[in-house]
């Protein structure tokens, strides 16, 4: 395989770029991936390193990788195609034939991510090994915590004069305008991540921004009840709660409308 033609397909000059890229896309997108296309990501990621941002894959070392059918990779790999986050560039061999086809990583638009958002996968380099004892490995680390953290506490000391409008822009406008008036942009920011997170539990057919109405109508209802005095958890966790629910009973409808849908197991939903 010609190296200079795959160095010409690269979008990251390094892997420290091609990490950011990804997980920042992770952070916005995760929760609409299934867990065979988070498998098959996390592969495909992997072997992206020699030369950044560029994976030449088998569909069977994939599903073998994976431990998935062949047509769910290739399920999984047109999903990150259509998510943006990746695209297939057909290669021939010197007699003609079709090659093996290259997997690129796209620049995403719009990076936000914040620290620790979601592990590090790619292989790192091998720690050089130290004659320190534990606990004098650790007292500097605490240190260097301490010390970032009254950086960021410094550095964010005009917090109050932030508004709605430096949210990220992955966060519907509609959930904002519905939230803001009873949430800080902090708050709202936390509010969407709960969201995402009682997404990841049900089983929905669509992508997350489909369910806005039922996502800003259970908040809502929320909402009240909190400051009715009718609960006493916190609003967030109430509200998550609230999302599983409306999530189960959106699950339910969408199974009966299916007319392919045969069989559904309610008791281990």
């Amino acid at each position: 395989m010609n190296m200079k033609w795959i160095k010409s397909n690269q979008k990251f000059s390094h892997k420290a770029e091609l990490d950011r890229h990804v997980r920042s896309f992770l952070y916005k997108r995760k929760a609409a991936l299934s867990e065979g296309t988070l498998k098959v990501l996390k592969v495909i990621w992997r072997h992206a390193v020699k030369y950044p941002g560029v994976a030449f894959l088998k569909k069977q070392t994939l599903a073998n990788k994976t431990d998935l059918s062949t047509r769910t990779v290739t399920r999984a790999v047109n999903k990150l195609v259509n998510e943006g986050l990746i695209e297939k560039v057909t290669t021939k061999k010197p007699n003609g034939r079709q090659g093996v086809n290259l997997i690129i990583f796209l620049p995403q638009a719009d990076l936000f991510l914040p620290e620790d958002v979601t592990p590090h996968v790619t292989p790192d380099v091998t720690p050089q090994t130290s004659n320190k004892s534990s606990s004098d490995k650790l007292k500097p680390l605490k240190s260097t915590t301490e010390t970032k953290k009254k950086q960021r506490k410094a550095s964010f000391s005009n917090f109050d004069s932030i508004d709605h409008t430096f949210l990220p822009s992955f966060i519907p406008v509609s959930f904002i305008e519905v939230t803001k008036p009873f949430l800080n942009p902090g708050e709202v920011l936390n509010a969407w991540r709960t969201v995402e997170s009682a997404y990841r539990q049900a089983a929905l057919k669509w992508p997350v921004e489909d369910y806005l109405s039922v996502i800003t109508e259970t908040f809502k209802r929320s909402v009240f009840a909190y400051k009715s005095g009718m609960v006493r958890k916190e609003l967030l966790a109430y509200y998550y709660g609230g999302l599983v629910q409306s999530f189960k009973e959106v699950v339910r409808k969408e199974v009966i409308e299916d007319r392919q849908t045969l069989y559904y197991d309610w008791l281990n939903e």
